[in-house]
């Protein structure tokens, strides 16, 4: 007896369970942990910037997109939100942090783990074990293994 598990709107399951499940929420929490680190330094008072306002946005938007990632809700969006967000705080970090040495190169590591991170969750979406899962209107189907055919012929 096989069972099949369909997203309406599409032949093939983006919401996979089992390990392949367990690997993307293991996934969406390392990434979701990264961004907030992205956050923090951000928005930590080691130097002084011209545009506070624009560093809080981004801040805020690296949280909330992170808590979305973590959540697994709307994952696709905030995933490729983060990523380019990601993009902007390492360019912020870049021209308005003072960074030398190997906190540069640790930051610079962090940026382009998460930036991948994100994307990759973006394109792969967050699997069985998300809210997106739970919202996304799945239904079960049954298949038997003497099901027939359209034509009234038995397989199997």
């Amino acid at each position: 007896m096989g069972l099949l598990a369909l997203k309406p709107s599409s032949l093939y399951s983006r919401f996979p369970g089992g390990s392949v499940g367990l690997a993307l929420i293991v996934l969406r929490l390392v990434d979701g942990l990264g961004l907030v680190g992205e956050a923090i330094r951000l928005l930590t008072p080691t130097g002084t910037s011209s545009e506070p306002t624009r560093v809080l946005l981004l801040g805020l938007v690296l949280v909330a997109s992170a808590i979305l990632l973590m959540l697994g809700l709307r994952t696709s969006l905030a995933g490729w939100v983060a990523a380019i967000c990601t993009a902007g705080a390492a360019v912020y970090a870049s021209h308005h942090q003072v960074l030398t040495g190997s906190a540069m190169d640790a930051w610079a590591f962090l940026f382009a783990v998460v930036f991948f991170l994100s994307g990759s969750l973006a394109l792969l979406g967050p699997g069985g074990y998300s809210l997106d899962a739970r919202l996304s209107g799945w239904r079960m189907i049954r298949l038997s293994p003497g099901q027939s055919n359209s034509n009234g012929q038995k397989e199997g």
